[in-house]
Protein backbone atom coordinates (compact mmCIF):
# COMPACT_ATOMS: atom_id res chain seq x y z
CA UNK A 1 0.00 0.00 0.00
CA UNK A 2 1.42 3.17 -1.04
CA UNK A 3 2.17 6.27 2.03
CA UNK A 4 -0.28 9.20 1.40
CA UNK A 5 1.26 12.55 1.94
CA UNK A 6 0.27 16.32 3.27
CA UNK A 7 2.19 18.78 2.26
CA UNK A 8 3.60 21.64 5.36
CA UNK A 9 0.69 24.12 4.21
CA UNK A 10 -2.04 21.21 4.86
CA UNK A 11 -2.68 20.21 0.98
CA UNK A 12 -2.80 16.72 -0.12
CA UNK A 13 0.33 15.62 -2.65
CA UNK A 14 1.15 12.59 -4.84
CA UNK A 15 1.35 9.47 -2.41
CA UNK A 16 4.98 7.89 -1.76
CA UNK A 17 5.97 4.01 -1.14
CA UNK A 18 6.90 3.37 2.23
CA UNK A 19 10.62 3.34 2.18
CA UNK A 20 10.67 6.94 1.40
CA UNK A 21 8.23 7.66 4.19
CA UNK A 22 10.46 5.47 6.47
CA UNK A 23 13.34 7.97 5.58
CA UNK A 24 11.76 10.67 6.02
CA UNK A 25 10.62 10.10 8.96
CA UNK A 26 14.29 8.81 10.80
CA UNK A 27 15.40 12.15 9.30
CA UNK A 28 12.49 14.08 11.24
CA UNK A 29 11.42 15.73 8.20
CA UNK A 30 8.01 14.11 8.15
CA UNK A 31 5.35 13.22 10.89
CA UNK A 32 2.84 10.58 11.06
CA UNK A 33 -0.71 11.82 11.46
CA UNK A 34 -3.00 9.27 10.76
CA UNK A 35 -2.76 5.56 10.77
CA UNK A 36 -5.58 3.82 8.35
CA UNK A 37 -4.82 4.80 6.02
CA UNK A 38 -1.11 5.59 6.90
CA UNK A 39 -0.11 9.05 6.11
CA UNK A 40 2.68 11.69 6.71
CA UNK A 41 2.96 15.16 7.04
CA UNK A 42 6.19 17.11 5.42
CA UNK A 43 7.74 19.66 7.93
CA UNK A 44 9.62 21.58 5.05
CA UNK A 45 8.51 23.23 1.97
CA UNK A 46 8.45 21.84 -1.13
CA UNK A 47 6.51 22.06 -4.46
CA UNK A 48 3.05 20.81 -4.82
CA UNK A 49 2.74 19.29 -8.20
CA UNK A 50 0.17 16.90 -8.38
CA UNK A 51 -1.74 14.79 -11.25
CA UNK A 52 -5.04 14.07 -11.92
CA UNK A 53 -7.01 11.64 -9.47
CA UNK A 54 -10.46 10.61 -9.92
CA UNK A 55 -12.44 9.13 -7.53
CA UNK A 56 -15.11 6.18 -8.76
CA UNK A 57 -18.05 5.34 -6.09
CA UNK A 58 -20.49 2.47 -6.24
CA UNK A 59 -23.09 3.54 -4.17
CA UNK A 60 -25.06 1.17 -2.17
CA UNK A 61 -27.85 0.70 0.35
CA UNK A 62 -25.26 -0.82 3.30
CA UNK A 63 -21.88 -1.21 1.20
CA UNK A 64 -20.49 1.62 -0.81
CA UNK A 65 -17.12 0.70 -3.01
CA UNK A 66 -14.51 3.84 -3.59
CA UNK A 67 -11.46 4.18 -5.35
CA UNK A 68 -8.92 6.68 -6.67
CA UNK A 69 -7.14 6.03 -9.90
CA UNK A 70 -4.66 8.24 -11.88
CA UNK A 71 -3.15 7.42 -14.88
CA UNK A 72 -4.53 4.00 -14.81
CA UNK A 73 -3.20 3.32 -11.16
CA UNK A 74 -5.35 2.85 -8.52
CA UNK A 75 -4.34 4.52 -5.56
CA UNK A 76 -7.01 4.39 -2.99
CA UNK A 77 -9.42 1.92 -2.82
CA UNK A 78 -12.17 1.56 0.50
CA UNK A 79 -15.68 -0.15 1.26
CA UNK A 80 -17.77 1.41 3.43
CA UNK A 81 -20.43 -0.23 5.13
CA UNK A 82 -23.39 2.09 6.20
CA UNK A 83 -25.39 2.15 9.43
CA UNK A 84 -28.74 0.47 9.05
CA UNK A 85 -30.06 1.05 13.11
CA UNK A 86 -30.71 4.75 12.43
CA UNK A 87 -34.63 4.18 12.10
CA UNK A 88 -35.07 1.61 14.95
CA UNK A 89 -32.81 3.99 17.88
CA UNK A 90 -35.42 6.96 16.28
CA UNK A 91 -38.60 5.10 16.38
CA UNK A 92 -37.21 3.92 20.25
CA UNK A 93 -36.26 7.43 20.79
CA UNK A 94 -39.70 8.66 20.08
CA UNK A 95 -41.99 6.04 21.78
CA UNK A 96 -39.57 6.97 25.45
CA UNK A 97 -40.19 11.16 24.34
CA UNK A 98 -43.59 10.78 23.93
CA UNK A 99 -44.20 8.50 27.38
CA UNK A 100 -42.14 10.84 29.41
CA UNK A 101 -44.54 13.91 27.92
CA UNK A 102 -47.51 12.19 28.65
CA UNK A 103 -46.49 12.29 32.13
CA UNK A 104 -45.27 15.72 32.79
CA UNK A 105 -48.70 16.98 30.53
CA UNK A 106 -51.73 14.62 31.48
CA UNK A 107 -53.39 18.02 32.91
CA UNK A 108 -52.24 19.97 30.27
CA UNK A 109 -54.64 20.52 26.78
CA UNK A 110 -53.01 19.13 24.13
CA UNK A 111 -51.65 20.59 21.53
CA UNK A 112 -50.78 19.74 17.97
CA UNK A 113 -48.26 20.63 15.35
CA UNK A 114 -46.15 22.94 17.54
CA UNK A 115 -42.81 21.61 15.97
CA UNK A 116 -41.48 22.21 12.54
CA UNK A 117 -41.33 18.90 11.58
CA UNK A 118 -45.08 18.12 11.93
CA UNK A 119 -46.34 21.16 10.32
CA UNK A 120 -46.59 20.72 6.26
CA UNK A 121 -43.99 22.69 4.24
CA UNK A 122 -43.94 24.21 0.51
CA UNK A 123 -42.47 22.00 -1.53
CA UNK A 124 -41.15 25.12 -3.35
CA UNK A 125 -40.48 27.66 -1.47
CA UNK A 126 -39.75 25.78 2.22
CA UNK A 127 -42.94 27.55 4.00
CA UNK A 128 -45.75 26.77 5.81
CA UNK A 129 -48.36 25.41 3.89
CA UNK A 130 -52.12 24.58 4.72
CA UNK A 131 -52.65 20.51 6.00
CA UNK A 132 -52.42 18.03 3.88
CA UNK A 133 -50.88 20.46 0.55
CA UNK A 134 -47.67 20.14 -0.50
CA UNK A 135 -47.48 24.17 -2.11
CA UNK A 136 -48.60 26.79 -0.61
CA UNK A 137 -51.46 29.23 -1.75
CA UNK A 138 -48.33 32.32 -2.99
CA UNK A 139 -46.89 29.35 -5.11
CA UNK A 140 -50.15 27.99 -6.50
CA UNK A 141 -50.77 31.72 -7.34
CA UNK A 142 -47.46 31.92 -9.02
CA UNK A 143 -48.26 28.84 -11.13
CA UNK A 144 -51.49 29.88 -12.20
CA UNK A 145 -53.50 27.19 -10.33
CA UNK A 146 -51.27 24.58 -11.93
CA UNK A 147 -49.87 22.12 -9.51
CA UNK A 148 -46.25 22.58 -9.19
CA UNK A 149 -45.56 19.19 -10.52
CA UNK A 150 -46.59 20.14 -13.50
CA UNK A 151 -46.19 23.93 -13.49
CA UNK A 152 -42.20 23.72 -14.08
CA UNK A 153 -41.73 25.38 -10.54
CA UNK A 154 -38.06 24.29 -10.06
CA UNK A 155 -37.82 23.32 -6.05
CA UNK A 156 -35.27 25.01 -3.45
CA UNK A 157 -35.87 22.76 -0.87
CA UNK A 158 -36.33 19.50 -0.28
CA UNK A 159 -36.14 16.70 2.68
CA UNK A 160 -34.98 13.16 2.83
CA UNK A 161 -35.34 11.21 5.84
CA UNK A 162 -32.62 11.13 8.42
CA UNK A 163 -31.88 7.51 7.98
CA UNK A 164 -31.16 7.64 4.17
CA UNK A 165 -29.30 11.31 4.91
CA UNK A 166 -27.30 9.93 7.34
CA UNK A 167 -26.40 7.44 4.95
CA UNK A 168 -25.92 9.91 2.19
CA UNK A 169 -23.59 12.19 4.64
CA UNK A 170 -21.34 9.19 5.90
CA UNK A 171 -20.69 8.98 1.53
CA UNK A 172 -19.78 12.90 1.62
CA UNK A 173 -17.65 12.90 4.85
CA UNK A 174 -15.71 9.67 3.37
CA UNK A 175 -14.44 11.21 0.07
CA UNK A 176 -13.82 14.56 1.94
CA UNK A 177 -11.35 12.64 3.99
CA UNK A 178 -9.65 10.14 0.56
CA UNK A 179 -5.73 11.72 1.79
CA UNK A 180 -5.50 12.52 -1.90
CA UNK A 181 -6.23 15.53 -4.48
CA UNK A 182 -8.94 14.90 -6.12
CA UNK A 183 -9.29 16.28 -9.73
CA UNK A 184 -12.97 15.06 -10.67
CA UNK A 185 -15.81 12.41 -9.17
CA UNK A 186 -17.40 9.92 -11.24
CA UNK A 187 -20.61 8.32 -9.47
CA UNK A 188 -22.80 5.41 -10.85
CA UNK A 189 -25.89 6.79 -11.34
CA UNK A 190 -29.03 4.19 -10.61
CA UNK A 191 -32.59 4.01 -11.43
CA UNK A 192 -34.81 1.13 -10.19
CA UNK A 193 -38.24 0.30 -12.28
CA UNK A 194 -39.32 -1.77 -9.17
CA UNK A 195 -42.47 -2.94 -10.83
CA UNK A 196 -39.84 -4.72 -13.63
CA UNK A 197 -37.71 -6.12 -10.74
CA UNK A 198 -41.60 -7.62 -9.66
CA UNK A 199 -42.71 -8.55 -12.51
CA UNK A 200 -40.60 -8.23 -15.78
CA UNK A 201 -42.66 -8.86 -18.72
CA UNK A 202 -44.66 -5.54 -17.56
CA UNK A 203 -45.59 -2.78 -20.01
CA UNK A 204 -47.67 0.20 -21.31
CA UNK A 205 -50.83 0.41 -19.24
CA UNK A 206 -50.17 -2.42 -16.49
CA UNK A 207 -48.22 0.07 -14.66
CA UNK A 208 -51.14 1.50 -13.63
CA UNK A 209 -52.63 -1.21 -12.86
CA UNK A 210 -51.50 -2.27 -9.21
CA UNK A 211 -52.00 -5.32 -7.41
CA UNK A 212 -54.93 -3.92 -6.05
CA UNK A 213 -56.99 -3.24 -9.09
CA UNK A 214 -59.53 -5.34 -8.50
CA UNK A 215 -59.24 -5.62 -4.42
CA UNK A 216 -59.98 -3.22 -1.81
CA UNK A 217 -56.92 -4.08 0.06
CA UNK A 218 -53.76 -6.28 -0.13
CA UNK A 219 -55.65 -8.69 2.47
CA UNK A 220 -58.32 -9.37 0.27
CA UNK A 221 -55.95 -9.84 -3.10
CA UNK A 222 -53.93 -12.09 -0.99
CA UNK A 223 -56.67 -14.77 -0.82
CA UNK A 224 -57.76 -13.94 -4.04
CA UNK A 225 -54.55 -15.03 -5.11
CA UNK A 226 -54.16 -18.30 -2.55
CA UNK A 227 -58.13 -19.10 -3.88
CA UNK A 228 -59.26 -18.76 -0.04
CA UNK A 229 -57.75 -21.51 0.87
CA UNK A 230 -54.62 -21.78 3.55
CA UNK A 231 -51.42 -22.89 1.95
CA UNK A 232 -50.22 -25.42 4.39
CA UNK A 233 -53.13 -27.44 5.24
CA UNK A 234 -55.84 -25.89 2.60
CA UNK A 235 -58.58 -24.90 5.32
CA UNK A 236 -60.67 -22.15 3.77
CA UNK A 237 -61.95 -20.51 7.10
CA UNK A 238 -60.41 -18.46 9.74
CA UNK A 239 -57.98 -16.93 6.84
CA UNK A 240 -55.08 -15.11 7.81
CA UNK A 241 -52.64 -13.28 6.33
CA UNK A 242 -49.11 -13.46 7.00
CA UNK A 243 -45.87 -11.29 6.43
CA UNK A 244 -42.97 -14.01 5.56
CA UNK A 245 -40.49 -10.95 6.49
CA UNK A 246 -42.38 -9.31 9.58
CA UNK A 247 -43.15 -5.30 9.18
CA UNK A 248 -40.57 -4.83 12.29
CA UNK A 249 -37.64 -6.13 10.48
CA UNK A 250 -38.55 -4.06 7.10
CA UNK A 251 -40.98 -6.14 5.73
CA UNK A 252 -44.11 -4.57 3.58
CA UNK A 253 -47.37 -5.64 2.23
CA UNK A 254 -46.10 -6.72 -0.96
CA UNK A 255 -48.26 -9.73 -2.86
CA UNK A 256 -45.05 -11.13 -2.40
CA UNK A 257 -44.57 -10.75 1.24
CA UNK A 258 -47.92 -12.05 1.98
CA UNK A 259 -49.58 -15.80 2.48
CA UNK A 260 -52.78 -16.86 3.00
CA UNK A 261 -52.81 -19.23 6.43
CA UNK A 262 -55.46 -20.58 8.75
CA UNK A 263 -55.51 -19.23 12.15
CA UNK A 264 -54.27 -22.80 13.32
CA UNK A 265 -51.06 -22.39 11.34
CA UNK A 266 -50.51 -18.85 11.47
CA UNK A 267 -50.16 -19.38 15.35
CA UNK A 268 -48.48 -22.90 14.99
CA UNK A 269 -45.81 -21.16 12.47
CA UNK A 270 -45.12 -17.94 15.23
CA UNK A 271 -44.81 -20.57 18.60
CA UNK A 272 -43.48 -23.77 17.21
CA UNK A 273 -41.67 -23.06 14.00
CA UNK A 274 -44.19 -24.71 11.53
CA UNK A 275 -42.57 -24.69 8.10
CA UNK A 276 -44.10 -22.68 5.51
CA UNK A 277 -43.81 -23.71 1.57
CA UNK A 278 -41.55 -21.94 -0.12
CA UNK A 279 -42.56 -18.85 -2.01
CA UNK A 280 -40.25 -16.32 -4.08
CA UNK A 281 -40.25 -12.84 -2.06
CA UNK A 282 -38.05 -9.86 -3.26
CA UNK A 283 -36.95 -6.47 -0.98
CA UNK A 284 -36.04 -3.62 -2.74
CA UNK A 285 -35.05 -1.31 0.67
CA UNK A 286 -31.38 -0.63 -0.04
CA UNK A 287 -32.42 -0.15 -3.69
CA UNK A 288 -34.98 2.78 -2.67
CA UNK A 289 -32.58 4.14 -0.40
CA UNK A 290 -30.41 4.60 -3.11
CA UNK A 291 -32.28 6.01 -5.34
CA UNK A 292 -34.57 8.23 -2.98
CA UNK A 293 -31.15 9.99 -1.55
CA UNK A 294 -29.32 10.14 -5.06
CA UNK A 295 -30.18 13.52 -5.82
CA UNK A 296 -28.83 15.04 -2.68
CA UNK A 297 -25.40 13.33 -2.85
CA UNK A 298 -24.87 14.18 -6.39
CA UNK A 299 -25.66 17.62 -5.25
CA UNK A 300 -23.27 17.98 -2.44
CA UNK A 301 -20.81 15.74 -4.20
CA UNK A 302 -20.62 18.52 -6.81
CA UNK A 303 -19.09 20.89 -3.98
CA UNK A 304 -16.55 18.86 -3.76
CA UNK A 305 -14.81 17.95 -7.13
CA UNK A 306 -16.85 18.49 -10.75
CA UNK A 307 -18.80 15.34 -10.79
CA UNK A 308 -20.43 13.15 -13.69
CA UNK A 309 -22.40 10.31 -13.79
CA UNK A 310 -22.29 6.54 -15.27
CA UNK A 311 -24.47 3.49 -15.86
CA UNK A 312 -24.49 0.40 -14.07
CA UNK A 313 -24.67 -1.46 -17.59
CA UNK A 314 -21.34 0.11 -18.41
CA UNK A 315 -19.51 -0.81 -15.33
CA UNK A 316 -20.90 -4.33 -15.59
CA UNK A 317 -19.75 -4.53 -19.23
CA UNK A 318 -15.88 -3.28 -18.33
CA UNK A 319 -16.01 -5.95 -15.50
CA UNK A 320 -16.70 -8.76 -17.85
CA UNK A 321 -14.18 -7.72 -20.84
CA UNK A 322 -11.52 -7.73 -17.99
CA UNK A 323 -12.33 -10.68 -16.38
CA UNK A 324 -12.50 -8.90 -12.90
CA UNK A 325 -14.51 -10.41 -9.85
CA UNK A 326 -17.45 -8.51 -8.96
CA UNK A 327 -17.40 -6.30 -5.98
CA UNK A 328 -17.71 -3.05 -4.54
CA UNK A 329 -14.72 -2.17 -4.57
CA UNK A 330 -13.47 -3.35 -8.31
CA UNK A 331 -16.74 -1.75 -9.69
CA UNK A 332 -15.46 1.69 -7.88
CA UNK A 333 -12.51 1.41 -10.24
CA UNK A 334 -13.21 0.33 -13.32
CA UNK A 335 -15.94 3.63 -12.78
CA UNK A 336 -13.30 6.00 -12.36
CA UNK A 337 -11.19 4.28 -15.17
CA UNK A 338 -12.00 1.43 -17.26
CA UNK A 339 -8.70 0.40 -18.05
CA UNK A 340 -7.75 0.23 -14.23
CA UNK A 341 -6.59 -2.80 -12.24
CA UNK A 342 -7.74 -2.74 -8.25
CA UNK A 343 -5.25 -3.49 -5.88
CA UNK A 344 -5.09 -6.39 -3.34
CA UNK A 345 -5.70 -4.75 -0.58
CA UNK A 346 -8.55 -2.33 0.65
CA UNK A 347 -9.59 -0.44 3.57
CA UNK A 348 -12.57 -1.59 5.07
CA UNK A 349 -14.38 1.20 7.07
CA UNK A 350 -17.46 0.72 9.47
CA UNK A 351 -19.88 3.11 10.43
CA UNK A 352 -20.56 2.94 13.78
CA UNK A 353 -22.88 4.82 16.87
CA UNK A 354 -20.59 6.77 19.07
CA UNK A 355 -21.99 7.04 22.10
CA UNK A 356 -24.59 5.07 23.92
CA UNK A 357 -27.04 7.85 24.83
CA UNK A 358 -29.97 6.49 27.46
CA UNK A 359 -32.06 10.30 27.97
CA UNK A 360 -35.20 8.33 28.33
CA UNK A 361 -36.54 5.73 30.29
CA UNK A 362 -39.77 3.60 29.42
CA UNK A 363 -40.61 3.03 32.86
CA UNK A 364 -40.45 6.41 35.55
CA UNK A 365 -38.33 6.73 38.39
CA UNK A 366 -40.75 9.24 40.11
CA UNK A 367 -44.07 7.34 41.30
CA UNK A 368 -42.66 4.05 41.50
CA UNK A 369 -43.96 2.14 44.60
CA UNK A 370 -40.80 0.43 45.42
CA UNK A 371 -37.31 2.32 44.69
CA UNK A 372 -35.62 1.74 41.65
CA UNK A 373 -32.17 -0.55 42.42
CA UNK A 374 -32.09 -2.29 39.00
CA UNK A 375 -31.84 0.67 36.78
CA UNK A 376 -29.10 3.28 36.66
CA UNK A 377 -29.14 5.27 33.82
CA UNK A 378 -26.08 7.29 34.50
CA UNK A 379 -23.96 4.12 34.34
CA UNK A 380 -24.70 2.84 30.70
CA UNK A 381 -23.37 5.77 29.35
CA UNK A 382 -19.76 5.53 29.75
CA UNK A 383 -17.57 6.47 27.28
CA UNK A 384 -14.03 6.26 28.54
CA UNK A 385 -12.27 4.17 31.20
CA UNK A 386 -8.38 4.55 32.13
CA UNK A 387 -7.25 6.40 29.49
CA UNK A 388 -9.31 4.05 26.95
CA UNK A 389 -11.93 5.87 24.77
CA UNK A 390 -15.23 3.73 23.21
CA UNK A 391 -14.21 2.11 19.42
CA UNK A 392 -10.34 2.55 20.23
CA UNK A 393 -8.12 0.19 18.19
CA UNK A 394 -6.01 -1.74 20.42
CA UNK A 395 -4.18 -5.08 20.71
CA UNK A 396 -5.21 -7.87 22.97
CA UNK A 397 -2.95 -11.26 22.19
CA UNK A 398 -2.22 -10.94 19.25
CA UNK A 399 -5.04 -9.41 17.79
CA UNK A 400 -6.12 -6.15 16.72
CA UNK A 401 -9.69 -4.85 17.54
CA UNK A 402 -12.28 -1.95 18.54
CA UNK A 403 -13.24 -1.36 22.10
CA UNK A 404 -17.29 -1.84 22.11
CA UNK A 405 -18.06 -1.15 25.63
CA UNK A 406 -16.79 -0.82 29.11
CA UNK A 407 -17.72 -3.15 31.86
CA UNK A 408 -17.35 -2.62 35.55
CA UNK A 409 -14.65 -0.23 37.26
CA UNK A 410 -11.25 -1.98 34.91
CA UNK A 411 -12.86 -4.29 31.91
CA UNK A 412 -13.63 -3.64 28.35
CA UNK A 413 -15.04 -5.65 25.28
CA UNK A 414 -13.47 -6.02 22.63
CA UNK A 415 -14.60 -6.99 18.52
CA UNK A 416 -13.40 -6.97 14.96
CA UNK A 417 -14.30 -5.18 12.25
CA UNK A 418 -17.64 -7.84 11.60
CA UNK A 419 -18.88 -7.43 15.27
CA UNK A 420 -17.33 -10.89 16.74
CA UNK A 421 -15.68 -10.79 20.15
CA UNK A 422 -11.68 -10.97 20.92
CA UNK A 423 -11.65 -12.50 23.81
CA UNK A 424 -9.33 -14.69 26.31
CA UNK A 425 -9.73 -18.66 24.27
CA UNK A 426 -9.20 -19.80 27.83
CA UNK A 427 -11.91 -17.84 29.15
CA UNK A 428 -15.88 -18.11 28.12
CA UNK A 429 -16.82 -14.69 29.35
CA UNK A 430 -15.70 -11.67 26.71
CA UNK A 431 -14.79 -9.17 29.54
CA UNK A 432 -10.99 -8.40 28.74
CA UNK A 433 -9.02 -6.65 31.47
CA UNK A 434 -7.61 -3.51 30.54
CA UNK A 435 -4.28 -4.05 32.07
CA UNK A 436 -3.90 -6.67 29.21
CA UNK A 437 -4.92 -3.99 26.36
CA UNK A 438 -2.67 -2.41 24.34
CA UNK A 439 -4.22 1.03 22.57
CA UNK A 440 -2.99 1.62 19.28
CA UNK A 441 -4.62 4.87 18.22
CA UNK A 442 -8.39 6.52 18.84
CA UNK A 443 -11.70 6.55 16.60
CA UNK A 444 -14.43 8.43 16.46
CA UNK A 445 -17.50 7.22 14.61
CA UNK A 446 -15.81 5.31 12.00
CA UNK A 447 -13.45 2.08 12.37
CA UNK A 448 -10.98 1.04 9.95
CA UNK A 449 -8.77 -2.00 9.01
CA UNK A 450 -6.81 -3.19 6.35
CA UNK A 451 -8.77 -6.11 4.44
CA UNK A 452 -7.66 -9.16 2.44
CA UNK A 453 -4.09 -9.06 5.16
CA UNK A 454 -3.50 -11.08 7.83
CA UNK A 455 -6.16 -10.49 10.53
CA UNK A 456 -3.19 -10.18 13.30
CA UNK A 457 -0.99 -6.84 13.63
CA UNK A 458 -3.36 -6.07 10.37
CA UNK A 459 -2.74 -1.89 11.22
CA UNK A 460 -0.19 -2.57 14.30
CA UNK A 461 2.14 -3.22 11.69
CA UNK A 462 1.18 -0.76 9.40
CA UNK A 463 1.59 2.36 11.63
CA UNK A 464 4.10 0.94 14.12
CA UNK A 465 6.94 0.19 11.63
CA UNK A 466 7.06 3.44 10.26
CA UNK A 467 6.91 5.36 13.05
CA UNK A 468 9.25 3.62 14.90
CA UNK A 469 11.57 4.14 12.51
Amino acid sequence: MKVYVKSQSGKWLMPTNPANARILLKKGKARVIQRTPFAIQLLYETTEHIQPVTVGIDDGGIHVGIAAVSHGQSLFQQEVVLRSDIKSKLDTRRQYRRSRRHRKTRYRKPRFLNRKQSIPTCKVCGKNAPASKVICRACLRKAEGVHQKYAGIQKKAFRIPPSIKAKKEAIIRVVRQIPLPISNIILEDVYFDFQAMENPGISGKQYQHGDLLYHKNFKQACWVRDKFKCRVCGAESKLQCHHIKPRADGGTNKLSNLMTLCEGCHEKHHKDGLKLPKQKSAFYISAAHVQQGKNYLQAELSRIAPLRTTFGYITAHHRNKAGIEKSHVNDAVLIADKQASPLDRQIQTKHVQLRKRSLHEATARKGRKAPNRTQKRNKKNVFTLKGFNRWDTVQYKGRVGFISGFTGTSSCRIVDIKGNYIKNPEKKYTQVNLREVRKIHENRSIVSYYANSSPTFAIAQEGDSLAGS
